[in-house]
């Protein structure tokens, strides 16, 4: 019985050894292990900022707000980065749960952006001020998603933007309150007496203040982009429903009044472009739109679902 004991005492005293030993030799590779273990279930707080900027509250089909920052599919994935850019945050981070093992490359996937992006697609849908210059993902540690915004418009052309729109509707006696077909003309009207559109214009994927509003309303001198900008801060200042439709070639926007979806196109409405009648693309339907033009206007469906 004593030497049985004594075995065993040899026994767990080597087996100890041999652990020992075998942690000493592999101490990084084991360390590395527990802390990715660690990681995988290690509960990380989603700090949602405090402040925003330019929030639009309308309720729109194509895209969705969210408070769910622990994404389980990619439509949850789409919902955060719209919140973000809606919210104006400059950066914001997530994670993807352990149970979301395509987290990681769908991230990917919507983080791309061309014509007919989800990403791209969501810059139509915020206020101007809040449309990206540059929308960045990071992916840190393979569970990570930090998003950091830079924005089109800087704090200081918001704010002049802001002066000029503010005083046209003081000194017009136009508020949110009394909001008529004629008030949103005599706006369509203002835009188009006071912006030419930039005939100069080299195409050559430079972002110029004829792309913005600054161009439109600081100097006068556009593109479709900058009409479509201006024309939706003022929709924003009345909080009628409004986002900007895109194509290749073209952009103008969208609004909703008496209870519909209706296209109005501000450049090609412009005497410079459409000396006939300098309101052929105010309010109409999606199917008059594109018997005017199909061309220009042949917008994805698909993405702008409010049109179909």
């Amino acid at each position: 019985m004593k030497r049985t004991k004594i075995l065993s005492t040899i026994l767990v005293i080597l087996l100890f050894a041999i652990v020992t030993y075998y942690i000493v030799v592999n101490y990084e590779e084991i360390s590395t292990d527990i802390a990715t273990i660690v990681k995988k279930f290690k509960t990380k707080t989603v700090v949602i900022p405090n402040y925003t900027k330019n929030h639009r509250y309308y309720v729109f089909k194509a895209v969705n707000e969210t408070n769910n920052f622990k994404p389980q599919n990619k439509d949850d994935i789409k919902d955060i980065y719209y919140t973000v850019l809606n919210n104006g945050w400059d950066s914001f981070t997530f994670y993807c749960p352990p149970s979301y093992e395509k987290c990681i490359d769908d991230v990917k996937e919507i983080a791309q952006s061309d014509e007919n992006s989800y990403i791209t697609l969501i810059n139509n849908y915020v206020s101007p001020f809040n449309i990206y210059k540059k929308y960045n993902t990071l992916i840190i540690d393979e569970n990570e998603i930090n998003l950091t915004v830079e924005k089109l418009y800087t704090d200081d052309e918001i704010k002049e933007i802001n002066k000029i729109v503010d005083d046209y509707l003081e000194k017009n006696k136009i508020s949110s309150k009394n909001v008529t077909v004629n008030t949103i003309k005599k706006i369509h009207d203002y835009l188009i007496k006071n912006i030419t559109y930039d005939v100069n214009y080299k195409k050559d994927n430079k972002v110029t203040d004829s792309n913005k509003a600054t161009g439109a309303l600081f100097k006068g001198v556009a593109l479709c982009s900058g009409y479509s900008d201006s024309f939706a801060i003022f929709l924003d200042k009345l909080n009628v429903p409004n986002f900007r439709v895109t194509t290749e070639e073209h952009e103008w926007n969208a609004i909703y009044f008496d209870n519909k979806w209706s296209h109005i196109d501000i450049t090609w409405d412009d005497d410079e472009i459409n000396k006939n009648n300098n309101r052929n693309f105010f309010m109409i339907t999606t199917k008059d739109l594109l018997k005017k033009d199909k061309k220009e206007h042949n917008f994805n469906s698909d993405l702008f679902v409010e049109l179909r």
